[in-house]
């Protein structure tokens, strides 16, 4: 059982100037919050990754306004910010024998440090792994 579930929002958006911008207002009129955010495209569309103050309501209400989302689970954690750190973080995962389909950098804001979100198979080995080698896992 994963402890520390953090719960990111993957939204399916055409390429298109002010696609960005509807998807925010949309979450900005409910007062969700974006604490972390990622797109990246693929031709004519492309995919926008969310960690918001509230997963469920921004799910609910991008889907009542027709987009194509999914919630799915991510983990986090804080990471030094000095040379070296992202490399040793992913030393660690690799040591579990586990893919990691793609991972991002937001920023703490309380802690001003960066964090590392990512999304693979079997996070439960990973958190496990992480937090034998002193990682706190959000």
């Amino acid at each position: 059982m994963v402890i520390n579930m953090l719960v990111q929002i993957s939204i399916y958006t055409e390429n298109r100037k002010g696609a960005a911008r509807e998807i925010l207002s949309i979450l900005a009129a409910k007062s969700i919050n974006i604490l972390s955010l990622v797109s990246s495209d693929s031709g004519e569309f492309g995919t926008m990754r969310l960690i918001t103050s509230d997963a469920d309501t921004a799910l609910e209400e991008l889907s009542k306004n027709h987009y194509l989302c999914r919630k799915d689970n991510v983990i986090a954690t804080e990471l030094e910010d000095k040379p070296g750190s992202l490399e040793k973080f992913l030393s660690h995962i690799e040591k579990t024998n586990i893919d990691i389909s793609y991972m991002y950098v937001g920023y703490m804001r309380e802690a001003k440090t960066p964090v590392i979100i990512m999304h693979c198979e079997d996070i439960e080995i990973v958190e496990k792994n992480l937090q034998a080698n002193g990682y706190i896992v959000f």
